[in-house]
């Protein structure tokens, strides 16, 4: 079985052990959700994005007009339909994100809502870049698609206002302001899903990893992907900065592709809590690569995708 979120195959052994216990339609079940990933010592749950969660309560909000809604299906950009709870009533709706099993989202529970409206508005709450909405474009897309998709089961004309309740207050457990973004926390996801950050999820990527001969080792989304359309004989993997663990481990040919902010931080740890946003970070390529090969001497290269701001 793959995940569905990175692809990569789950080693048999762990697939007869939860079905075992649990039945191989529910093992199925879980991993095809999205929601679960399977690990050595059993399961951890993955979170939903801000961009799902202000979906969520956008669908509820337009769906409570019509009939009572305690749940919503929400279109995620890895292709995955989610089934959320939703409050729900009179074209107004509420929805709280949740963070799985991730040790250190501050966003957490926090409540996203919703109120049908002539026109598509960010409200309270909602960081501003520039003085704009700071929505990614992919939550953007995913935010849009659903509320067609609603829009037109209902044959409703209208749009939705999305607010964050405590957002300003969140934004300021956040480096937001240091990127520029003022006012509330921003609406992202480029998948739909958060990862479960802890160091469970990283011994199971690391044992996961160790199936295959060649490995890309990603520090995001961004780098997964470029390693997924260009590396044809790697299995890439987000992994964070947690690359030291992999790399002590791994018996592998292994590129590294990702950000350069956040590879110039791994590699040299004085660059930590500086904005290296604008900068040419190509001239630490060399010495990321010679970083990594100190503790792997199998690294054949180091890519650097072009950075978003950091």
């Amino acid at each position: 079985m793959r995940d569905p979120i990175e692809h990569y195959t789950y080693p048999e052994e762990w697939i007869w052990r939860e079905s075992d216990t649990i039945g191989h339609k529910e093992v199925r079940k879980r991993i095809e959700s999205g929601l679960f990933i399977l690990t050595h010592s059993g399961w951890l749950r993955r979170g939903i994005t801000t961009g799902t969660a202000a979906s969520a309560s956008a669908v509820g909000a337009v769906a409570s007009l019509f009939e009572d809604v305690k749940h919503v299906s929400v279109w995620t950009p890895s292709g995955i339909e989610v089934e959320l709870n939703v409050l729900a009533e009179n074209g107004l709706a509420s929805v709280k994100k949740f963070s799985g099993d991730h040790s250190f989202d501050v966003t957490d529970g926090i409540e996203f809502r919703s109120e049908v409206s002539d026109k598509l508005e960010f409200g309270y709450g909602v960081g501003r870049l520039d003085g704009k909405p700071s929505v990614s474009g992919s939550a953007m897309e995913q935010l849009l698609r659903n509320l067609e998709r609603v829009r037109n089961r209902y044959g409703y004309d209208g749009a939705i206002k999305i607010w964050i309740p405590e957002g300003r207050k969140i934004s300021e457990k956040t480096e937001n302001r240091r990127f520029g973004i003022e006012d509330g926390i921003s609406i992202l996801g480029t998948t739909g899903f958060v990862e479960p950050w802890c160091e469970e999820l990283v011994e199971a990527k690391i044992r996961i990893a160790s199936q295959y001969d060649s490995v890309a080792l990603t520090t995001g989304r961004k780098g997964w992907r470029w390693a997924r359309e260009n590396l044809q004989n790697f299995m890439p993997f987000v992994m964070g900065v947690h690359f030291d663990k992999a790399l002590e481990r791994l018996d592998a040919e292994i590129v590294i592709a990702g950000l350069p902010s956040l590879l110039v931080k791994w590699a040299f740890p004085e660059m930590k809590g500086k904005i290296l946003k604008g900068q040419d970070l190509s001239r630490f390529r060399e010495g990321i690569l010679k970083r990594a090969r100190q503790i792997n001497p199998n690294v054949a290269d180091i890519i650097l995708i072009q950075d978003v701001g950091t």
